[in-house]
């Protein structure tokens, strides 16, 4: 298990907490502090140290390296462990979870991953039903339940989460984990579940209601400003660029790509550079042919050009 956690000494404890309320007691869990400022990875590791609980133990990380970082650094901590997990510090685990994901992967050795249904919750804890059906509803949960194809369900709504997902250490072996070329902080979910499915690796999903999601104003999805971040664009198009798919993940990847060359030209017109704007509408289109925002787009940047 491994925690990673940036300036959130409170929301920390209590996804400790969670973890230490397992019915599945057979774990180790490593709390990692990414460089948080001001002495907040002392906080975290005099509470870590207080627990007197030999099963975790926290390190604190000379520098910020992202999630890309953290992750890296948990899987190599991994050693001989069966199963893998992280738990991101503003999430929780119910008592059962670990038990259930254990007990499923170990009755379907085929499946890699672990995924079930979270509750969403605010800064404050206070849980909200009408996220919690969003979720399952934009993550296409409805109707499903056993085995899912990774790749499919990933590339067509983000089914599955980095947080709280239990892996099989060794499929994440086999597909190599990440890229070696991606760093930061995003998208390293996206990485993970892209490399699962380039071996054809399938999931079990539980719909059962078993960890919680903390949505608020602090998370990374909040503060990187995604789709405005040209460190998060270049990734997602390394990633995606060097893949090549069938059928449905097919068609997603070349929508994803066309949206992200749409944010670069975006980005360029906003730094005032229209040709490099018109240099990456052209990839967009090409990308896909059948996007009309891209052609849109496009021509309205040729029209603004021949008028001015």
């Amino acid at each position: 298990m491994g925690l990673p956690t940036y300036d959130r000494p409170d929301y920390v404890r209590e996804a400790v907490a969670s973890l230490r309320a397992q019915s599945w007691r057979d774990f180790r869990a490593v709390v990692s502090d990414n460089a948080s400022p001001g002495g907040g990875g002392d906080m975290v590791r005099t509470f870590v140290e207080s627990l007197g609980d030999s099963r975790i133990t926290f390190v604190q990380q000379a520098e910020n390296g992202g999630e890309y970082g953290q992750g890296r650094y948990f899987f190599e901590q991994a050693g001989d462990a069966e199963y893998f997990c992280i738990l991101h510090d503003d999430d929780l685990l119910s008592p059962a979870y670990l038990q259930r994901a254990v007990a499923a992967l170990d009755a379907a050795p085929d499946a890699a991953v672990f995924v079930a249904n979270p509750w969403l919750f605010d800064a404050e804890g206070r849980p909200s039903d009408a996220q919690s059906r969003a979720y399952r509803r934009t993550h296409r949960r409805a109707r499903r339940r056993g085995r899912f194809p990774i790749l499919d369900t990933h590339m067509g709504s983000g089914f599955t989460p980095i947080s709280g997902t239990l892996f099989r250490t060794d499929a994440l072996r086999r597909s190599g984990f990440v890229d070696a070329d991606c760093h930061g902080n995003f998208p390293f979910e996206l990485n993970i579940f892209t490399r699962l499915g380039d071996i054809g690796a399938v999931g079990w999903f539980d719909p059962d209601i078993l960890l919680g999601f903390r949505y608020h104003p602090g998370q990374l999805r909040n503060t990187l400003g995604l789709m405005a971040n040209p460190q998060v664009v270049a990734t997602m198009l390394r990633i995606l660029e060097r893949r090549r798919y069938g059928g449905a993940p097919e068609r997603r990847r070349r929508a994803i790509v066309a949206r992200l060359h749409r944010a670069q030209a975006q980005m360029a017109l906003a730094q005032g550079d229209p040709v490099a704007a018109r240099a990456a509408l052209a990839q967009a289109c090409a990308a896909n042919p059948l996007s009309p925002s891209a052609w849109a787009m496009r021509a309205h940047l040729r029209l603004a050009g021949a008028t001015a």
